[in-house]
């Protein structure tokens, strides 16, 4: 069973973190271990590019990587490069945790603020993405383009809103490019997401959550849109669920009638089943209820 290297040094840096306290500060010793780690990483990359191992560390460690950025994306731009599908998968990887980073602000974070502040390191960053991406983006490689498109989702342009709709037509990574389209929170990307939510499979479903998440009560015409229009029973009942979240009786009544209908309708008992669950947990209704006329009684208390 072949050994990765990186976990084989990893090892060998955590072997060599044992000192004894008594000759160093009390803080020292982490502080050693922190800048031996971020050593091993920022060689492995430049000895043998990025791999998914490496990415997945770095993305549990920011708050390591995160002085050391420009030293860090300066080190993993020469692998984006779709020639080596594995290497630029890992490495856009890499520069999506460092473009979508946000420091643990709490009370009082102003991402406006934030995105100012870093616009320099955020600029170079996509620089380095945007001149590739029309090579990026013919690469046959559902990982590298899924990390292409949390990229995009976390850089707001018209380029990366173009790249993302050019992504959602494949349908390997159409959910993963939609969703990030959403995370731009720009209301009039409505119109553009609305005929994906209407005329999608299943991977539509999770539109009418992106709708109400990022624009709120404005996305309201949108997801009556989608319980009356979409192709898919699976969107047509996370939009009614969305519609109750915002308090719109459209999904009420949506839900009712699928109820009442859930014997004539394909796969409508386990639509039923699913309804009864959302309005336990959402809804009010009693949990030790399993009968159906209850929940119809309880759903028709809501219209």
């Amino acid at each position: 069973m072949p050994v990765n290297l990186f976990s084989l040094l990893l090892v060998a840096v955590l072997s060599t973190n044992s000192g004894s306290p008594v000759f160093r500060p009390a803080q020292e010793p982490d502080v050693l271990f922190a800048t031996k780690i971020v050593k091993l990483t920022l060689s492995e990359i430049s000895k043998t590019g990025p791999n998914a191992e490496i990415a997945s560390f770095i993305s549990r460690s920011m708050d390591l990587f995160w002085p050391i950025r420009f030293e860090l994306a300066k080190t993993t731009e020469p692998y984006i490069d779709p020639t080596d599908r594995s290497k630029a998968s890992a490495a856009l990887d890499i520069l999506y945790r460092l473009r979508g980073f946000h420091p643990m602000g709490g009370f009082g974070f102003n991402e406006e603020a934030w995105e100012k502040e870093q616009s320099t390191f955020f600029s170079e960053l996509d620089a380095v993405v945007y001149s590739k991406l029309n090579r990026l983006l013919l690469a046959k490689d559902e990982s590298l383009l899924r990390n292409l498109a949390l990229y995009l989702g976390v850089s707001h342009s018209p380029a990366s809103k173009t790249a993302l709709l050019q992504l959602a037509t494949n349908p390997g990574v159409a959910e993963q490019a939609l969703i990030c389209l959403g995370w731009h929170k720009d209301p009039k990307d409505m119109d553009d997401l609305l005929p994906f939510m209407l005329q999608g499979g299943r991977e539509a479903a999770s539109l009418p959550y992106v709708f109400r998440n990022s624009y709120g009560v404005v996305a309201l015409s949108y997801l009556r849109k989608a319980v009356a229009q979409a192709s898919s029973p699976f969107a047509r009942l996370q939009a009614a669920f969305e519609l109750i979240h915002l308090n719109d009786k459209t999904g009420v009544r949506y839900v009712f009638e699928a109820v009442v209908h859930r014997e004539e309708l394909p796969n409508g008992m386990a639509q039923a089943g699913e309804i009864r669950q959302f309005a336990t947990d959402y809804m009010g209704f009693p949990r030790d209820s399993g009968n159906m006329e209850d929940l119809l009684k309880f759903l028709r208390s809501k219209l």
